[in-house]
């Protein structure tokens, strides 16, 4: 992959009292062209919101423990 380009998730509802859902990914330089792409490819639904998320800027709040194999 080119080191422009990053990984965004996309979250989208369709209903405000949806919990945001995640609907999958776009690969942009940008977070301005991740929202277009996301629009543009996740149009299937009649969403009421949709949020891209940078992948690198996504936080674990609990990480799976490492195996002691």
């Amino acid at each position: 992959m080119r080191r422009d380009l990053k990984i965004y998730d996309v979250f989208a509802r369709q209903r405000r009292k949806d919990p945001l859902m995640h609907v999958g990914t776009v690969t942009a330089p940008n977070a301005d062209l991740a929202a277009a792409y996301a629009r543009s490819i996740y149009n299937e639904e009649p969403w009421i919101e949709m949020r891209v998320v940078a992948r690198q800027d996504e936080i674990a709040a609990i990480e799976l423990e490492e195996s002691f194999a």
